[in-house]
């Protein structure tokens, strides 16, 4: 079965009670209830339309592309569409439209979701800002930390973004238009208010935490407690959600007789034109299977190290393989190329070089399964031990520009400067997703490499952004050459 692994990647996100999909295996169970209730209802005569094979192909061919890219929840997105496409393929329109919820609920237990919770750590900080404001408390605010001035320290993580009250409070406003409203406008409002009352339920969850936290110094059980705590102010925010879901029963236009429609005509189908149907729909992701390239691939055990090194009359190596405590995160990567150096023009008196320098290639022959250049473990810097102070541009000799940013550790508070990009097939791209999608060239490209290449300053009293500009300029020619020269022959 095509789509297969990727289930089962979402059913096992959903046997982890700690995070914030475990609701999944109950909305399952839901569903199916809400499916055959509504099986029972509907009382649906199957048959085949084949126009809703463009649609179901459509999504079998983003399916698709999640695997080249190896987007994983490009292709988790698609499965609850290929569902209700699967429906309406022998089904039609106005047939499936009353599936669309009992299946459609699935979609708030797929994985994909934690794509918002940066988002919503930082708008938890910034309403916490606002509320601490309004108290007299002396606190600062950077990136997701809360810093109580001689109090402590709290961190707004990933558990704290309340996407866990956002998904439960979506799946309840869901399923209570579903089985209490008629009026689609009724349910939107309703899911909107549900919203709403979730992300409220977790604001007001820190705040309280961070206040007693102050109150107490820091010795309140809000902190290990936490987790409980929250879901009894969730609990708390229903009692109005539910109320105002009353009202809106009651309104009206809820409550006027619906026009009955008159029964949809449905053709008996011979079970000949139906077979046909299931032969052609069952016939797409067999071909998609046979086309998609292959991801598997072995994994080096140890990367295999690039010949080249930038010794010589200029430089001289440090034999470090950090950069102020500073190196990118990269997962099995099949070549590497990292050297610490210092410049010998810039050393004066004896006190050793001001400039610490870094140059890093991390290469991958080709895309697979775990050993990829973008993929959820490679990153530039450590997020828990470095934050982002300044963005800049770097342009190399060849006018190839360069992403450039200035990092801070938030132990020694040392900076580094760094710019970086992603040369794939042959070809430079500075953001992630643009560099994903220049994987799909390399299938059409005698080429299928991809390297991140990275240059690094480290000083503490000079102008970074020069400083690693003119380290690209010197350096960035003869390594980007070496690069294409191997991957060439």
């Amino acid at each position: 079965m095509l789509i297969w692994p990727t289930v089962e990647g979402i059913v096992s996100r959903w046997f982890k009670f700690d995070e914030s999909y475990s609701h999944g295996l109950l909305l399952l169970l839901v569903s199916v209830v809400l499916v055959a209730r509504t099986l029972k209802r509907e009382l649906p005569v199957p048959g085949f339309y084949p126009l809703w094979l463009v649609p179901f192909a459509l999504a079998l061919l983003a399916y698709g592309l999640g695997n080249i890219l190896r987007v994983q929840a490009l292709q988790e997105l698609t499965v609850v569409p290929l569902l209700l496409g699967t429906l309406a393929i022998f089904l039609g329109w106005k047939q499936v439209r009353p599936f669309i919820i009992p299946v459609g609920v699935l979609f708030f237990a797929v994985p994909v979701w934690d794509y918002l919770s940066w988002t919503l750590q930082l708008i938890t900080v910034e309403t916490n800002r606002l509320l601490l404001g309004l108290f007299d408390i002396e606190f600062e605010v950077e990136g997701v930390f809360v810093y109580l001035i001689g109090v402590g320290t709290f961190e707004v993580a990933h558990g704290c973004s309340g996407l866990r009250y956002l998904l439960v409070g979506q799946s309840l406003a869901a399923l209570y238009g579903e089985l209490n409203l008629r009026l689609v406008r009724s349910r939107v409002l309703f899911f909107l208010v549900a919203v709403v009352f979730a992300l409220l339920a977790n604001w007001i969850r820190v705040f309280v935490i961070i206040y007693m936290g102050y109150e107490t110094n820091m010795q309140t059980s809000l902190i290990e407690d936490h987790d409980n705590f929250g879901w009894w102010v969730f609990a708390a925010t229903l009692v109005p959600l539910f109320f105002i879901g009353r009202k809106l029963e009651l309104t009206r236009a809820e409550q006027a007789n619906p026009v009955e429609a008159a029964p949809a005509a449905h053709d008996r189908l011979g079970g000949r034109k139906i077979w046909v149907g299931v032969l052609v729909t069952a016939a797409l992701p067999v071909l998609l299977f046979i086309l998609l390239p292959s991801s598997a691939g072995q994994i080096k055990p140890s990367p295999d190290t690039f010949d080249f090194s930038l010794d010589g009359e200029r430089y001289a190596p440090l034999f470090r393989n950090r950069l102020s405590g500073w190196r990118p995160q990269m997962r099995n990567p099949d070549l590497v190329f990292a050297q610490t150096l210092f410049d010998r023009q810039a050393v004066t008196g004896e006190t050793g070089p001001d400039q610490q320098l870094f140059v890093g290639v991390y290469s991958y022959e080709h895309q697979r399964h775990r050993a990829e250049l973008v993929q959820y473990w490679n990153r530039i810097y450590d997020r828990d031990e470095w934050v982002p102070e300044q963005f800049f541009r770097v342009k190399s000799p060849s006018d190839i520009s360069l992403q450039g940013v200035t990092l801070r550790s938030f132990s020694s508070g040392k900076r580094v400067h760094l710019a970086y990009g992603y040369y794939v097939a042959g070809l430079w791209e500075t953001d992630q997703w643009r560099a994903k999608f220049a994987q799909v060239v390399s299938f059409f490209s005698p080429r299928t490499d991809a390297s991140l290449i990275i240059f690094g300053v480290a000083c503490d009293q000079c102008d970074g952004e020069a400083a690693v500009g003119e380290l690209v300029k010197d350096a960035m020619p003869p390594l980007v050459s070496h690069v294409d020269q191997h991957f060439r022959d």
